[in-house]
């Protein structure tokens, strides 16, 4: 097996081969020797790495807020940046300084830049095999090597950024191509004064339009486009424009600045009267265009107030009513139900804000919408990496940083409008919600309970918290909880997860008490706040007997070229055998997540009453010439997250109906406890609903009229967004032996718990191995 994936022409029998780390490699540290001259930290460890600074980012922000100046120090190696290291940094007004928040390098690179064996030449046609696209895609730039941080190794690679693509859906990747295999180990899709007439936050909470100035246009005469100083607004048309933007492509609507000042210098169009279908599924209207200026322009003002004074981009192009030309059966053109941040910052590229012309909203109209994309912005801006990366932890893969993004991208829509809904026009009028919102910060979400490994669903309990706070304090404790809210932000690690976000608000909060902005009350409140939903310690472990047995959603993450054999899944059950009881039945219905490929999941299961442990050890595929040569062997690169653990079977299950699996043990004790996990084994991220652990005697009597093949469906969490990191790849899907289909027969516990698992060249830790035997 080579880079994880099947290879034509082996053998099924043959076992994958992992090359332990060298011994001698891993003792190599880090050296505390900074190449900036102000350097406040030295990083631990006997080795010699010495670091740099490539690129500082200084944060424009009010003396109140920032203390001093902050900076944001990228660190690099080897004359290349380490995506994911860094330092932030506060140069206090006397010129001392202050290590606010790092992430650093735990070893030494593996390759120097000069020993890369992978030609950028090779890297478009290894993305596009990587996607399954016949051509090579568009790229912004060449690629460039950098270093990554995988498992806190620097390892090499080629940072490839794709071109923004409108259809079927707007995306924006990065991947990073191993510099050694060519094999994609990350990726991450990076779609997160003259006066108007608006409404004041959307035409259903505030329906009485009311005359603004605009803070950054100052013209009285006829004839300006929407272009400020800091944000400039094209509309999206159905009729090809003299001047074609350079980032049109065959299918979309043309981008077009179609508001104009009028002759005393003023943009005034017609408002909708949103009670009429017709106006809020029109595709050319000019009040989207208006609307989504003007809510930025407020929406930036609203930061600068809070003491940041710049944003993630210079100038921030915002596209509205933007949709595809195709027609459909109820349009001529195909609805875009949703509003995206891109971070596209070049004018030249793309837009770095787009709002859908919906099939019965459009998403211009609604303030919530706007800031909720503008605060992705911001934390894209504040925070020192960004909030994209997924964490894996001893119990879990979580995705709690893109939850947290999301969360406090509704946070920063509630600082402007202080109002615990969420987009109350598009929830209103677009049936697909279901309820007159998007998202209610009123809420009693809490962690683990109501985690699922979906990002907008994650992210509720902590705007929960924080809005349960801010709602009993005053004018002044909502000033300084929001200043606690943006300086947390600016220590947050790129794969933080609601434990270290609650942490950090809450040691950031605690600067305020001492500044006398928030009362020891205050303190009190907000720790209750965090407590109250789990977010002070969430071990990722659903132990109340009722929520184990109801059934919940869990998102699976696929396997990827990067990780072996395959992703934790989000939380664990723990299961109780009951008094009268001698089994266990595990259910689920199993659907892909934004495809239509084949899914596979299988089941974990330990025996004992503590969590499935985790392990996760970098390593390299061993895998020699199809035939011997006398030239030695490459030096494999560790570049291969190996997952292992202490979980006693893995499990397969049958199939009953169409997408509705099942898992059977028997043999159990009275009173014995097992612990379960789901994990995806196929190449298709896999939504898995209705998962219930429980004894067979309360299992729902069968119905044989029942044929619809469902037990349940997934959640609908509609969102303004969608920013969720995709992976690559597959590797080796594959299961431990003991694995059955259908799991032992029920009544067998010898066979059952006899059944051992294989250890293939690499010493077991725990009870259960991570390996695998085709």
């Amino acid at each position: 097996m080579h880079a994880g994936t099947k290879r034509e022409g082996r053998g099924r029998g043959r076992s994958c081969g992992w090359r332990q780390p060298r011994a001698a490699a891993w003792a190599l540290g880090l050296v505390g020797g900074l190449a900036w001259g102000s350097a406040v930290h030295a990083a631990p460890g006997p080795g010699e790495l010495e670091l740099s600074a490539p690129r500082v980012r200084s944060l424009s922000l009010s003396p109140a807020l920032a203390q001093g100046r902050i900076e944001h120090r990228e660190l690099g190696v080897h004359g290349l940046p380490i995506r994911g290291a860094y330092e932030t940094v506060r140069t206090r007004p006397d010129g001392t300084a202050e290590l606010v928040a790092s992430q650093h390098p735990q070893a030494m690179p593996q390759l120097h830049p000069s020993q890369a064996r992978i030609p950028a030449t090779a890297v478009p046609a290894l993305v596009a095999a990587h996607l399954g696209l016949g051509d090579a895609p568009a790229l912004e730039d060449p690629p460039a090597l950098v270093y990554i941080l995988v498992l806190g190794q620097p390892v090499l690679v080629w940072e490839t950024q794709l071109a923004l693509v409108m259809q079927p859906e707007p995306s924006r990747l990065t991947l990073w191509v191993s510099a050694a295999s060519g094999r994609v180990l990350r990726e991450l899709d990076q779609v997160l004064s003259s006066r108007a007439r608006v409404f004041a936050e959307n035409p259903s909470k505030t329906p009485e339009p009311i005359e603004v100035e605009l803070y950054d246009i100052h013209v009285d005469e006829a004839g300006h486009p929407l272009v400020g100083t800091r944000v400039q607004a094209f509309n999206c048309v159905d009729v090809e424009p003299d001047e074609v933007s350079p980032w049109w492509d065959e299918n979309e609507c043309w981008p077009l600045q179609t508001v104009r000042s009028d002759a005393q210098g003023d943009y005034f169009v017609p408002t909708p009267d949103v009670v009429r279908v017709a106006d809020n599924v029109d595709p050319n209207d000019p009040y989207a265009e208006l609307s989504m200026y003007v809510h930025a322009e407020r929406f930036l003002e609203a930061m600068r107030a809070k003491g940041v004074e710049d944003f993630r981009c210079e100038l921030s192009s915002m596209l509205a009513n933007s949709r595809a030309l195709e027609p459909t059966a109820s349009f001529d053109w195909k609805p875009l139900n949703n509003a995206y941040y891109t971070d596209q910052c070049d004018p030249e590229r793309g837009p770095t804000m787009l709002f859908g012309q919906g099939s019965e909203v459009d998403f211009g109209y609604d303030g919530d919408v706007v800031y909720h994309e503008l605060g992705h912005g911001m934390v894209a801006h504040l925070s020192p990496a960004g909030l994209g990366g997924v964490r894996l932890r001893a119990d879990a893969t979580v995705i709690d940083a893109p939850g947290i993004n999301e969360g406090l991208a509704d946070y920063f829509s509630i600082m402007l409008t202080d109002d615990a809904q969420l987009a109350e026009y598009v929830g209103r009028f677009w049936s697909g919600t279901g309820r007159p919102y998007i998202r209610d910060a009123e809420n009693s979400k809490s962690c683990p309970q109501d985690i699922v490994g979906e990002s907008h669903n994650d992210g509720e309990p902590l705007t929960a918290a924080l809005w349960a706070t801010r709602k009993r304090l005053s004018e002044r404790g909502k000033i300084a909880l929001d200043a606690a809210v943006l300086e947390a932000l600016m220590r947050m690690e790129p794969d933080a997860d609601l434990e270290q976000a609650a942490a950090l608000t809450l040691e950031t909060a605690d600067r305020q008490h001492q500044l006398g902005e928030l009362s020891a009350d205050d303190m009190v409140l907000l720790r209750r706040s965090f407590d109250a939903r789990g977010l002070l310690e969430c071990p990722r472990v659903i132990t109340d007997p009722a929520r184990v047995r109801a059934g919940r959603t869990m998102f699976l993450r696929r396997v990827t070229s990067g990780i072996h054999p395959f992703h934790p899944g989000p939380m664990q059950l723990r299961y109780e055998v009951p008094p009268d009881g001698d089994d266990m039945v595990v259910s689920f219905t199993l659907k892909p997540n934004g495809s239509s490929e084949p899914v596979a999941a299988h089941v974990l299961v330990k025996r004992g009453d503590a969590p499935i442990e985790f392990e996760y050890q970098l390593v390299a595929v061993d895998d020699p010439p199809v035939e011997p040569t006398d030239d030695p062997p490459e030096d494999p690169v560790r570049e291969l997250v190996l997952v292992s653990g202490d979980w006693d079977l893995e499990l397969e299950a049958t199939l009953v109906a169409e997408n509705d699996y099942l898992v059977e043990l028997g043999g159990l004790e009275p009173g014995e406890v097992l612990h379960v996990t789901l994990v995806d084994v196929a190449t298709t991220n896999a939504v898995a609903s209705a998962v219930s652990v429980r004894a067979s005697s309360m299992l729902p009597p069968a119905d044989p009229e029942d044929d619809t093949g469902s037990t349940g469906e997934p959640e609908e969490l509609p969102g303004v967004d969608e920013v969720t990191p995709g992976l690559g790849a597959a590797g080796c899907a594959c299961r431990a032996a003991g694995s059955a289909r259908g799991g032992p027969a029920r009544g067998g516990p010898a066979l059952a718990w006899a059944l051992g698992l294989v250890l293939l060249g690499l010493r077991r830790r725990g009870r259960g191995s991570g390996r695998c035997a085709r």
